[in-house]
């Protein structure tokens, strides 16, 4: 099993052109499964993940771990 995870919107940005915000977004690749956990507050996880080359159309879940807004937005 090879798992990947990555983190497309948090409050902290580690390098030019990712955006912070406060809020949660990760992608976790378990195999060929690909999971969003959280959405984010806004624009930073799309933003981000094109900035990253992901490509969010291939995702095949999405997990909400609750309904605050910067966690769904």
């Amino acid at each position: 099993m090879e798992v990947r995870i990555t983190t497309l919107s948090e409050n902290t940005a580690a390098r030019m052109g990712i955006l912070a915000e406060w809020g949660l977004s990760v992608l976790v690749e378990v195999d060929n499964l690909k999971i969003l956990l959280d959405t984010g507050q806004s624009l930073s996880t799309v933003h981000n993940a094109v900035a990253l080359g992901i490509d969010l159309s291939a995702i095949d879940k999405i997990v909400l771990s609750h309904g605050h807004a910067d966690h769904t937005g």
